[in-house]
């Protein structure tokens, strides 16, 4: 049987080398005629175009043609020399891995009928192709001598035209010879497999009933096995009969089924595990929207009252140093809500993409206002603040005052509860500066508790203080420096700490700031809350409805209306609200979201459901509801447009006045 098997790869294998060969001569072919088409080709540009590259280009093309020739006299010699014949075939551009077959298939059938008649035409196409030669140098005289017209240099292309014509012929019979040839070939070799093949079939058909019964229960039982893995059970394990192949693949089934049946229950745990983990995080991310919507809105409420009033106040008072704690007041409460407002908005925080304003503003009246903040927490240590302003700074530069208040508020807050004596040093210096910025570097420096070298790197990240015990003796989340740091680094700054345990520390922050260009008295650069001026239009004749269930807001919101000689009335939820509207005519209505029995969306909703004109009034909301995208649910319920709380008088005016203005 072996020897059957060897035989027949044998005679498979000389037969593809055969014909392999066969199908290089053809190649070989089609490369020799390509190159005498090409170099036909461009001796007819060249009658034309007289460009020498083109005759050289004829000229190139030849080299196939004849290095094919020098390959074929050799091989019809007696004793060919074998390295002329490769380089022979090797200039006719025949690929080197053919070349040893093409060699062996001249030699071996040489005297055969297909073979023989093949070789004698591609003897007489050489013949042929080598008229072009003397042809071309004829043309290629004439062109350069400049002494021949266009119609005799046409004569020589015709008569090479020609010669071209009858290439053709010649090289189609080449072909068909060899292609005759190889399908002679083919059925000698078709025959002799085929006999092999009979004979091998036969033994084998033999040997296969007689081992088959062995291997049939096996088999049966992988597949049965297969099935049963195929509907889930991959407990299943199949019967080993054998210590054959086809007991090997039974014990591999076995295997493979043992180690799929582990990686699907470690899949099924995972999978288990994360959903559990999202669920956890689901619930985990309402309960933190729930309790951020709730602590805005508690937050707000009272902060609403408290600016409201500070800036009526501020209104009321003549005493400049009473205006002075005032709009400190208004300013803290201020700051508040921005912190407040980058609390909640977690998209801009968890991305970085917390916006920094450029406002003017004087650098020794926002440390002023730091200051008088905190003094009386320092005093109430016995320690002492000392500010110390560097005179290169100029009086007013360009930035973000409330953030850098923010960043300094939290570095000397934490310098004033980490000090039990000494003094709290606060200086500003430029350290560098060209026409239009200036790198201002700020140190914060106390004589406290101080910080150990291998903590100094874990201070700035969330939730860490220095120690446990810190957290124990001193309190706190452990998040100010690092909110300081990310202030710092988000405005193109660095911060960093010098420090030993019990000998104090020293933090340094470097931010840039713009000069100011235009010159302005420094009474002129105040912040926003020092803004009183209202706009000189009256209120009078128009009728609002403020929907407010908070005590105090109703009297801040009604006091801020009667300045203007508004004329109100209040409703505390939107039950009541519904039926005075009902009964009354008012021009605008302020609506709260957040009441008892009905909310202000639901006042809404039902408000745009009445008949006729009552249904079109306009509706502000003012919240203190203040989570991303309650604009848009307030437009989308039917409100006209949305404040929050607390809410500037300005622009409640400027919105209340073009809404009566549009609809009077």
């Amino acid at each position: 049987m072996a020897v059957l098997v060897v035989i027949e790869l044998s005679t498979l294998w000389f037969a593809v080398n055969t014909l392999s060969s066969v199908r290089s001569y053809v190649e070989g072919e089609g490369l020799w005629s390509k190159a005498q088409k090409d170099a036909v080709y461009h001796l007819r540009i060249y009658a034309s175009s007289h460009d020498e590259k083109d005759y050289n280009a004829f000229l190139d093309f030849l080299k196939v043609p004849l290095g094919d020739k020098k390959a074929r006299l050799q091989l019809q010699k007696a004793h060919p020399d074998l390295d002329i014949v490769r380089q022979g075939f090797i200039e006719g551009r025949n690929h080197a891995d053919d070349v040893d077959g093409m060699i062996k298939l001249m030699r071996r059938f040489h005297n055969v009928y297909y073979i023989k008649n093949a070789f004698i035409i591609w003897g007489e196409a050489e013949g042929k192709m080598e008229q072009l030669i003397p042809l071309g140098k004829k043309m290629h005289v004439m062109i350069t001598s400049k002494t021949a017209s266009q119609s005799q240099i046409n004569t020589v292309l015709e008569y090479a035209e020609s010669i071209n014509r009858k290439l053709t012929k010649l090289e189609d019979d080449f072909s068909f010879t060899l292609g005759e040839g190889s399908r002679w070939l083919e059925n000698i070799v078709l025959k002799l497999l085929l006999a092999l093949s009979l004979t091998i079939g036969t033994t084998s058909i033999l040997i296969t009933i007689s081992v088959s019964r062995g291997i049939e229960k096996g088999l049966k039982a992988i597949i049965d096995g297969a099935a049963l893995i195929r509907q889930g059970l991959l407990g299943t394990r199949v019967e080993v009969y054998s210590r054959d192949e086809i007991g090997v693949l039974a014990k591999a089934f076995n295997d493979m089924t043992a180690t799929l049946e582990h990686k699907i229950q470690e899949l099924k745990d995972v999978e288990d595990s994360l959903t559990r983990e999202k669920e956890r995080a689901e619930a985990s991310e309402k309960v933190k929207q729930l309790f951020l919507a709730n602590v805005s809105h508690e937050i707000r409420t009272p902060m609403n009252a408290i600016l409201g009033f500070a800036r009526l106040l501020e209104e009321s008072v003549t005493d400049k140093g009473l205006q002075e704690y005032i709009q400190i007041i208004i300013k803290s409460g201020d700051d508040l809500l921005v912190i407040l407002n980058d609390i909640l908005d977690f998209s801009r925080i968890e991305t970085g993409k917390i916006l920094f304003e450029r406002n003017p503003f004087s650098l020794r009246g926002t440390i002023d206002s730091i200051v008088t903040m905190m003094e009386a927490k320092a005093h109430s240590k016995n320690l002492e603040l000392v500010t110390v302003i560097d005179s290169n700074i100029p009086e007013i530069i360009i930035g973000d005052s409330v953030r850098l208040s923010q960043i300094l508020l939290n570095l000397i807050s934490n310098a004033i509860k980490f000090s039990d004596k000494g003094d709290i040093n606060v200086s500003m210096a430029g350290v560098d500066e060209n026409e239009n910025n200036i790198i201002i570097e700020f140190i914060v420096k106390d004589d406290g508790i101080g910080i150990s070298k291998e903590k100094q790197s874990k201070i700035f990240e969330s939730f860490e203080q220095a120690t446990t015990s810190t957290i124990r003796r001193f309190g706190g989340t452990g998040l100010g420096l690092s909110i300081a740091k990310q202030l710092v680094e988000m405005q193109d700054g660095e911060i960093f700490v010098k420090s030993e345990p019990n000998h104090g520390a020293e933090f340094h922050f470097r931010l840039p700031f713009l000069k100011n260009r235009i010159k302005q008295k420094k009474e002129d650069v105040k912040n926003k809350t020092d803004e009183t001026l209202l706009p000189a239009q009256s209120g009078k004749g128009i009728h609002v409805l403020v929907v407010e269930d908070n005590p105090i807001n109703q009297m801040l919101i009604v006091k801020v209306l009667k300045k203007r000689e508004f004329e109100i009335d209040v409703a505390g939820n939107g039950v009541i609200a519904l039926s005075k509207y009902k009964k009354n005519y008012y021009d605008i209505i302020l609506m709260d979201l957040q009441m008892p029995k009905m909310d202000g969306y639901e006042t809404t909703h039902n408000i745009r459901k009445l008949k006729g004109d009552k249904k079109d009034i306009p509706i502000l909301a003012m919240t203190a509801h203040a989570i991303k995208g309650e604009k848009e649910r307030c437009i989308e319920i039917g409100m006209n447009d949305y404040i929050p709380k607390p809410f500037n008088v300005n622009e409640l005016f400027e919105k209340i006045f073009s809404f009566v203005k549009k609809e009077g």
